[in-house]
């Protein structure tokens, strides 16, 4: 099953601190149907959910990621960047952040946004997780990466979960890849695609989703070459075209 039209990219993005709680809530809130979400590891090897492989930007913190324990990283405030009122705010696990996810109803793409040198365990560790939370009767999760040793990883602990490769621009060996890697959809910077492109991918019956769109006009553009569903942090602008 495909996503619908419009995913929230980590959560409502636009209106409350990307990859947390209050994000995925907010995203619910306003009808999204689907949300977005980055993993990675924590230094004890815990699957954790944030965008940058360093904490600045979006925490209290500083360093990586992947050199935190996850009692340091919980310790963090993952909010009062965005805004004062969300100060309470942590990172959350990937299994407390799928919990709430499904509690609300949500379907999820989980991205596997692995440090370096950690593709595979990222991608295997994270479906454990992800496994061990993720109601049996609800649809099952997206699962992408730019990382191909990340989701052949995912494959093989979850081969019936579909697949995403995540790209900037279409690879060279887009067709090889997304068969070896037993992909359903491509993910694409808006950016780099045209009409012909998508047509092309979609030739070959794998659907495109596209990154990250905020503007109705261009949204409206994309699906009408035939993308099936892009990422916004504008959930207020592009979820009322639907």
């Amino acid at each position: 099953m495909l996503p619908p039209p419009v995913i929230a990219h980590r959560g409502a993005a636009a209106l409350a601190p990307e990859n947390t709680l209050a994000s995925f809530r907010r995203a619910a809130e306003m009808g999204a149907r689907w949300v977005e979400l980055d993993c990675q590891l924590t230094a004890d090897k815990v699957p954790v959910v944030i965008h940058d492989l360093r904490l600045g930007r979006t925490t209290s913190g500083r360093g990586q990621v992947c050199r935190r324990s996850l009692a340091e990283l919980r310790s963090l405030d993952a909010g009062s960047w965005f805004a004062p009122a969300f100060a309470a705010e942590r990172i959350p696990t990937l299994a407390q952040a799928l919990s709430e996810i499904a509690r609300l109803g949500l379907g999820v793409n989980i991205e596997i946004k692995p440090s370096r040198g950690q593709e595979a365990e990222t991608g295997r560790l994270a479906m454990r997780a992800a496994t061990a939370v993720w109601p049996s009767q609800a649809p099952p999760p997206l699962v992408s990466s730019f990382a191909r040793a990340a989701l052949a990883a995912a494959r093989s602990e979850r081969p019936d979960w579909p697949r995403g490769l995540l790209a900037t621009a279409l690879p060279r060996d887009w067709r090889t890849a997304l068969r070896d890697l037993g992909c359903s959809t491509i993910n694409l910077d808006h950016q780099r695609l045209s009409a012909d492109r998508v047509a092309m991918i979609r030739d070959s019956e794998y659907a495109v989703l596209a990154y990250t769109v905020n503007d109705p006009t261009r949204a409206r553009e994309l699906w009408g070459w035939g993308v099936s569903s892009v990422f916004t942090d504008d959930l207020d602008q592009l979820l009322p075209l639907i």
